[in-house]
């Protein structure tokens, strides 16, 4: 099943999602294109094999709401996938995956408002990983962002959102406050345009591989050879 994510017209891939997109053979030109990344990935399907081994899942203590998060990411995923397919050029499909987020925001503000966001307690990481994906393109509401990064920056090992999330809502969070990106997740979307892919200015960029590592982040250049292939943008000549 191919899976990419599109956040406004940048991609992410998580921990355990880049695991499955490595593991899906309709996948294989970006692996053979860009064998750095390749690598990344089989690493991160073996550590989460391993996590999942030593921490198997437990069931949700809710179970209903971890089903519409679920429900609310996949409508999410289709209509972003939907874009990329079309070429990322059909305004009518970025338009589509646009009001998809109009419609998840005022839910998971809801969902915030009442009990806080969510645990992998109540949801399971499934659950969690939906939830920060619908705030990760809540880009109508940037202060909303910032109170979620807030509220995750209190709990112990940022509430269940892995590093690589944390680090790429840190990023949005910054950039929408005018201010620099820190780990270099998001990409000016005029590259897509013009050949000239490039991350949104950041701070320290002569360092910015040493913070990805830390947040378990691919090095930049192998994460911009991805975006080219994804989104068919020529190598640089």
């Amino acid at each position: 099943m191919h899976k990419v994510w599109l956040m406004g017209t940048t991609v992410l891939m998580s921990g355990w999602l880049m695991a499955a997109h490595a593991a899906d053979d309709s996948d294989a030109q970006w692996a053979q294109s860009c064998p750095g990344m390749a690598a990344w990935a089989k690493v991160q399907e073996t550590r989460v094999a391993a996590e999942r081994k030593v921490h198997p899942p437990a069931s949700p203590s809710q179970p209903m709401l971890r089903k519409a998060l679920l429900q609310m990411g996949d409508a999410d995923a289709k209509a972003r996938n939907a874009a990329i397919a079309g070429g990322s050029k059909d305004p009518a499909l970025f338009k589509a995956a646009y009001d998809v987020d109009g419609r998840n925001l005022p839910r998971i503000r809801q969902i915030d408002a009442a009990q806080g966001f969510p645990t992998p307690a109540q949801v399971g990481s499934d659950g969690m990983h939906a939830a920060w994906q619908l705030v990760q393109h809540a880009d109508r509401d940037p202060g909303f962002q910032a109170h979620v990064l807030e509220e995750l920056q209190g709990r112990p090992g940022h509430g269940g959102v892995d590093a690589q999330e944390y680090a790429t809502l840190t990023d949005r969070v910054l950039l929408a406050q005018h201010k620099l990106q820190r780990y270099g997740t998001q990409f000016d979307p005029a590259g897509i345009k013009d050949g000239e892919l490039k991350p949104s200015p950041m701070e320290d960029a002569g360092r910015v591989d040493q913070r990805r590592a830390a947040a378990g982040l691919p090095p930049l250049a192998d994460y911009e050879c991805l975006l080219r292939v994804v989104y068919k943008v020529p190598a640089k000549s």
